[in-house]
């Protein structure tokens, strides 16, 4: 080969997406939110039930006088602060959304690195077989 001539390697081919990702990013966009929310339905009041709740996170949410003088804030805060229990809700959400969230991922990455691509291809140089001596004084 001189040295001015021209070389092109040939990438090796890539296919698309498969669309079994884009399913398991929709259940965890989609369906994993509306199982904390419903499991937050089912959790709160054992919860509460327990009596070992902070009474901050219990009872109605209350706003400043000056919130209700505005007819667009007014409406908002009549609506928020008539829900009972709403940081308790807000607090076992995002806990079970957390909870639901991780398992979701571990399940994902299970099931990815068992059916997924190899972790090494034709191109990638193998793993060094090189170990560091321990040092000692």
């Amino acid at each position: 080969m001189g040295r001015y001539s021209k070389f092109q390697r040939k990438s090796p081919v890539k296919k698309g997406l498969h669309p079994i990702w884009r399913g398991i990013g929709c259940i965890l966009i989609i369906v994993v939110p509306l199982l904390a929310y419903g499991l937050m339905l089912v959790f709160v009041p054992p919860i509460i039930a327990t009596g070992k709740i902070p009474y901050q996170l219990l009872g109605n949410v209350h706003f400043p006088e000056w919130a209700y003088h505005y007819r667009m804030l007014s409406g908002i805060a009549i609506f928020i602060s008539s829900i009972n229990n709403l940081l308790m809700d807000i607090v076992t959400f995002f806990v079970m959304l957390l909870l639901l969230t991780g398992v979701a991922s571990l399940l994902y990455s299970i099931f990815y690195s068992v059916v997924g691509p190899v972790r090494y291809s034709q191109v990638d140089a193998p793993p060094s077989k090189y170990r560091a001596k321990k040092y000692t004084r």
